[in-house]
């Protein structure tokens, strides 16, 4: 089937995670000033039970401390540096730079409890989506945050995708590039109901097969290029 070519959304992954420190809040307000849609990031629990986005089970390769991050406090994650005098943000101040249209990483599964009671007094913006590589974490989200719409991230495109993701009432699948990421994949997921979020949005080819096989949103660690080669196809533009 010939698919139209249409505009995905574009998710930061980690922030303008190829020109800033990821995960951080400079990382985010960046992304958004080069154009993209919304931003992808991760979320974990310190020791002390507080919510704080970063991709790492140890705080090692993004800042200069070191340790895992579910045996620090807040207080201790909060001394580190994360690249350019960053800190690492806790879920809350991220969300207040990002925006509505977030897709949450969920890297711990004890994050979600904590999710939840933050869902209590400071609901989800509605765009907002819950990911995880983990079905565990998926199923624990449905149960606790059921509102809240889900996507299954997985290195593995195909049939079995789709089928694990009906199984786990998600809303998005999110696979990567692999040769079973066709066109028709994506048009048995969109029957199935799902919408589709491909990574890794690399480089233009990439991006440029993304929107040709009718991926709702691609994943980027370069937003404003990505931004600006689905902008410049759109328009016609022949430029490589």
């Amino acid at each position: 089937m010939n698919h139209p070519v249409t505009r995905p959304l574009v998710y930061a992954h980690r922030g303008a995670r190829a020109d800033e420190p990821e995960n951080t809040l400079r990382s985010y307000r960046r992304a958004l000033a080069l154009g993209a849609d919304g931003i992808e990031l991760d979320i974990r629990l310190s020791a002390d039970g507080h919510l704080v986005v970063i991709h790492d089970r140890t705080v090692d390769r993004t800042t200069d401390g070191e340790g895992a991050v579910a045996d620090l406090t807040l207080a201790r994650i909060k001394e580190l540096d994360a690249g350019l005098g960053e800190r690492i943000p806790t879920f809350d101040e991220a969300m207040e730079v990002c925006g509505d249209l977030v897709q949450i990483e969920i890297k711990a599964l004890e994050a979600v409890q904590a999710l939840a009671e933050r869902e209590r007094h400071t609901p989800l913006p509605g765009p907002v989506v819950l990911t995880s590589f983990n079905k565990a974490a998926v199923e624990e989200a449905a149960r606790l945050l059921p509102h809240v719409p889900r996507g299954l991230i997985t290195h593995h495109p195909g049939e079995d995708m789709v089928r694990e993701a009906l199984d786990l009432k998600a809303a998005w699948v999110c696979p990567e590039l692999k040769p079973e990421l066709t066109g028709e994949l994506v048009d048995r997921c969109h029957a199935a109901g799902l919408k589709v979020d491909a990574w890794p949005a690399a480089d233009r080819a990439n991006t440029r097969l993304f929107a040709a096989i009718g991926a709702d949103a691609i994943t980027t660690d370069h937003p404003g290029r990505a931004a600006q080669w689905l902008a410049e196809d759109s328009s016609g533009d022949p430029r490589d």
